[in-house]
C-alpha cells in the first residue's frame, strides 16, 4: 500500500511541477510573442526589400496613393493623358511640361473649393514644369444647380475669361441652404464681374451650348476610373481627394527625379 501511495504522489508531483516550459502559460505567450516578432521582422525585411528594388529601378513613389509607379507605367500613362486632352480644356502652367495634372473637379463640390490654393501654389512654384488642365465633373444630384456652374464656365471659357470666372464660381459656391447662387440667373449676374459680353454669354447658357462637351470629360473621367471630386490624374495615374499643397511638392519632386 505505501509503495502504491508513494508511486501516485510521484506521478503528481511530476505531472504538476515538471511540465515541459513551452507547455506551461507563460511559455505559450513567450512563444507567442516571439512568433509574433519573427513575422513582423520577415515583413519588415520583405517591405525593405520590395522598396529598395524599385529604387534600383528608378520607380516613382506616390505617397498621396501609396503606390509605385514604374517607368513604363509613367510613360503609358502620359501617353494617356495626351490623348484625353483637348484644345478647349483650359489649363494653366508649362507650355511643354514635365507633368500632366488633369483635374476631374466639381464647381459644387466643398473639397474642391478647399483645394483651390494649394492648387495655386502649385502652380506658381511649379508652372515651368506642370501643367494643369481642368476637367468638367458636375456632382448632378449631390450639388443644386451644378451643372449650369460648369456650363457657365465653359461660356467664359469661350471669351477667354475661364480662370477668373472660376475664382468666382468657387468664392460663391451653391449649398443647401442657397441654391440659388448657381441659377442661370444668378450666373450671368455674375459674369458682369468678368468683363464678358453679357448677350454673348447669356445666349451661350441658355442655349446650354457646351453640355455636350461637358459629358465628354465626364466619360473621359469615368474611363480613368473617377468617382467623385476632386480627383486629379498625374501623368496617368489617379490620385483622388483633396491634396494638400506640400503633398503636392512631393509628388512633383518624385517625378522629377524620375526623369533624371
Amino acid at each position: 500500500m505505501d509503495q502504491e501511495i508513494k508511486k501516485r504522489l510521484s506521478q503528481a508531483v511530476s505531472k504538476s511541477y515538471y511540465r515541459r516550459w513551452y507547455k506551461r502559460w507563460w511559455g505559450r505567450l513567450i512563444i507567442f510573442f516571439l512568433f509574433l516578432a519573427l513575422a513582423s521582422t520577415i515583413y519588415l525585411v520583405v517591405r525593405v526589400a520590395n522598396q529598395y528594388q524599385h529604387l534600383k529601378n528608378g520607380d516613382t513613389y506616390i505617397e498621396a496613393s501609396g503606390t509605385w509607379i514604374t517607368k513604363a507605367q509613367f510613360e503609358d500613362g502620359r501617353e494617356k493623358i495626351l490623348e484625353s486632352i483637348t484644345d478647349d480644356d483650359p489649363w494653366l502652367g508649362a507650355e511643354d511640361p514635365v507633368i500632366y495634372v488633369v483635374a476631374y473637379e466639381s464647381f459644387g463640390c466643398p473639397f474642391c473649393k478647399d483645394n483651390q490654393p494649394d492648387i495655386r501654389q502649385l502652380i506658381a512654384k511649379f508652372g515651368s514644369v506642370v501643367r494643369f488642365v481642368s476637367k468638367d465633373f458636375p456632382t448632378e444630384g449631390l450639388h443644386p444647380n451644378v451643372l449650369n456652374a460648369h456650363l457657365a464656365a465653359n461660356c467664359a471659357n469661350e471669351q477667354g475669361k475661364y480662370w477668373e470666372y472660376r475664382d468666382l464660381l468657387y468664392a460663391n459656391q451653391a449649398t443647401d441652404a442657397n441654391p440659388e447662387r448657381f441659377t442661370k440667373e444668378n450666373l450671368v449676374t455674375l459674369s458682369r464681374q468678368v468683363g464678358v459680353n453679357n448677350t454673348q454669354f447669356k445666349n451661350c447658357l441658355d442655349s446650354e451650348k457646351y453640355l455636350q462637351e461637358i459629358k465628354q470629360d465626364v466619360a473621359s473621367g469615368y474611363n480613368v476610373k473617377v468617382v467623385g471630386t476632386p480627383s486629379y490624374v498625374v501623368n496617368g495615374s489617379l490620385i483622388e481627394g483633396e491634396i494638400k499643397f506640400a503633398v503636392w511638392e512631393e509628388v512633383v519632386g518624385f517625378i522629377l527625379k524620375n526623369q533624371q
